[in-house]
Order: C-alpha cells, then structure tokens, then sequence
C-alpha cells in the first residue's frame, strides 16, 4: 500500500531543503564582491599632427573605434585589435556635400554612421567611405532644442529602434531660469521618425522635485534600451529608470565616496560661483552600460579644492579626483573606487568586451605622448 503521508512528509522535506539551499546560493550571489582594477594593459593608437591626442569624442561598434577630430571636421576609424588607424574621414561643412559642423556621432554599423551638428536640425546618414546617404530634416517640438550628441562628456547614445531614432535633447534658453515646475514636465530626449523626420518628446521627464533644494545644473546621462531608458542627472545621487509609457521608479544608490550632499547655486550667482560651481562642485557625469558585463558604471566627482583662479584652470583642462562606481542591471551598486587627479581623463574613455578603457593622456600624467591616444584596461573583477 502506498503510503501517502510519508511521500507528503517526504516532498514537504524535499521542498524545504531545495529552498534552503537556492536561499544559500542567493546569499552567495549577494555576498559576491567586485573591484575596478588598473589592469596594467593598455591600447596605444597613433595620431596625426592635425589631430590631438585627447579625443574630441570617441564612440564604438564592436572592435573598431571613431574619434570625433572637430577641428577638421572629420572621423579617424581605427582597429582597436591591431591598434591601427584604417581610415581618415574629412566632411565638408558646406556646399552639396556638406554636413555641418559634426558635434557628436552615433556609430550604429560600418554601414551606418550619423552625425549629429550643434545647431542644424538634422541628422547625416554615412558610412565609412565619408559619401553622405542621406540627409533627415527635421523640425525640433516646440519647447526643445535639437538633439543633442557629445562623445565626451555626459555620454548618451542614441538608440536606432524599428527605423526610429532615440536621442538626448536640451531645453532651451538659460538654466539660471529654470522652475521646477517647467523641469518636471520636460521630457529628457526625443524619438525621430527616420523616415517621415517626424519627432515626438519621449514620455520619459526629469525627476520631480530636483530644483526643490535650490538651483543646480541639470544635465543628463542617458542609456537608451528597447524595453526601459536609464539616466542620471548632474546634482542627484540616485539613479532613473521608466518605460516608454513613463512610469518611472527612482532608486536610491548613495555612493560612500561621493559628497553627501549635493551642491546648489544662490537665486542670483555670480560669474565665479557659476564657474566654481561647474568645475569644482561635486557632480555626477557620465553613465554608461557595459553589455559585455552587463553592468552599468557611473563617473562622479567630488568637491575639488579651489583656493584660486589657478586652481580653476587647472580644472579646465583636466578633472581632479573621481569615482566611478559599478551598478549590476538591476541597478543596485556592487563597487566604487576613488581614482586621484593626475593619471585618467574621463571625458575619453570606452568600453569592448576586454573591458573598461580609460585615457592616460592626463597633462600631468609623466607617460603622456602627444603622437598616440592611450587608454589603460579598468577590469572589473571579483574578489
């Protein structure tokens, strides 16, 4: 006869011992230490005497990198495997082939590169040959500027989804009037129909209550993906998520190397509080998602000493101390490491499936060489 209460005591027993043990591996998994670590190897790619060694702008698609040279109006590819240029790219700003000045690229493919300019409305469609493709005019919504693409600073990337373009946008006019009434019902970036150039702010705003504490800069940081839009803003330790229909959840994420409270400007700053504020406040940059790790890094800076008009021009040319820290994809933060001014410049960096790349053509760096772009391998590695 089959003994049904024992088989029930044994599947009740079975059952806790399973949760017992996924509890126990969960645990592991949440116990799970990681640490940025300078790997010691490093990329060096050559330069021209047109072209500086610390980037304008750098982007990339699977092992090859553009460089963004604005003052010639032009792209340098390189191979990142072989540590070679392969090819110099020169646009002309006006005539029948001209583009514009190129502020910022999106590098979707070999096939398909699009320049973005400060100030026209449009959007350049080429390839690696440098032949325009096409030309998307398009009339930005009233209330913003047009889309706005910078390879160095503040990196948001745009997103190609089902022949829509997802892209960053600004407010216009001066921040030092901003409400936070106008900022919470802005949206962050805007979505351009490729096809028809018809644009419509996406449904993704500014964090409500970000000007409550007092005037602050609000730039963005925005990682585009198919399913959510993740972001950071300047004067926020936390982080921002929503989904195409808006909902948004704000999460939490204080770094213990950051200032814990974040700066604000008077009701009416002058020109060196301003300046001092931009340059030497404690702020957060860029955010960046890494899909090789799937993990999210974020760059921070906190307050610099300033003590005098050389201290803000140092800072001009090259950060002080910063953070970045590591966010797994659920967005919960697994390290931070403080890096000390003189070595890194964060406004040149990028990511491929070796890891994180850093620029170590720091002006104080001792290893600096003017005729090579160097990058250091940040591994992110577990302990």
């Amino acid at each position: 006869m089959i003994n049904l209460h024992a088989m029930y005591q044994r599947a009740i027993y079975l059952l806790a011992v399973t949760s017992l043990i996924a509890s126990c591996q969960e645990s592991k998994e949440e116990r799970k230490n990681y640490e940025l670590v300078a790997s010691g190897e490093f990329i060096k790619l050559p330069v021209d005497e047109t072209t500086p060694n610390v980037s304008m702008g750098l982007t990339t698609y699977e092992h090859y990198l553009l460089n963004v040279n604005m003052r010639n109006n032009s792209l340098q590819l390189y191979d990142l495997e072989e540590s070679q240029l392969i090819k110099k790219i020169k646009f002309e700003m006006e005539g029948p082939d001209g583009v514009g000045d190129i502020l910022g690229v999106y590098f979707h493919n070999l096939d398909s590169i699009f320049l973005f300019s400060q100030v026209l409305p449009q959007i350049v469609l080429t390839d690696t040959s440098g032949k325009v493709k096409q030309v998307i005019k398009y009339t930005q919504p009233d209330g913003y500027a047009t889309a706005f693409v910078h390879n160095s600073y503040y990196l948001s990337p745009p997103l190609l989804i089902d022949g829509k373009l997802r892209v960053k946008t600004h407010l216009p006019g001066n921040y030092l009037n901003m409400t936070e009434e106008k900022l919470s019902q802005a949206a962050i970036g805007l979505e351009i129909d490729l096809k028809t150039a018809k644009v419509n702010p996406l449904n993704v705003k500014y964090p409500a209550g970000y000007l409550e504490s007092g005037l602050k800069f609000f730039e963005t940081s925005i990682v585009f993906a198919k399913e959510q839009i993740t972001y950071s803003i300047t004067g926020s330790h936390n982080l921002y998520q929503a989904d195409d229909a808006g909902n948004m959840r704000e999460i939490s994420v204080k770094s213990n190397l950051m200032d814990e409270t974040m700066p604000s400007l008077s009701t009416a700053p002058e020109r060196n509080e301003i300046i001092t504020y931009m340059l030497g406040g404690a702020r957060y940059e860029s955010l960046l998602y890494d899909t090789y790790r799937q993990v999210y890094y974020r760059i921070g800076y906190p307050e610099a000493q300033v003590t005098s008009e050389q201290d803000l021009r140092a800072l001009r040319e090259a950060p002080g101390p910063f953070v970045i820290q590591v966010f797994d994809k659920t967005l919960k933060l697994i390290s931070e490491k403080r890096f000390e001014a003189g070595k890194y410049l964060t406004s040149n960096l990028f990511i491929t499936k070796e890891g994180l790349y850093l620029s170590i053509n720091h002006m104080d760096n001792p290893v600096n060489e003017e005729d090579t772009m160097q990058f250091e391998k940040i591994a992110l590695e577990e302990l």
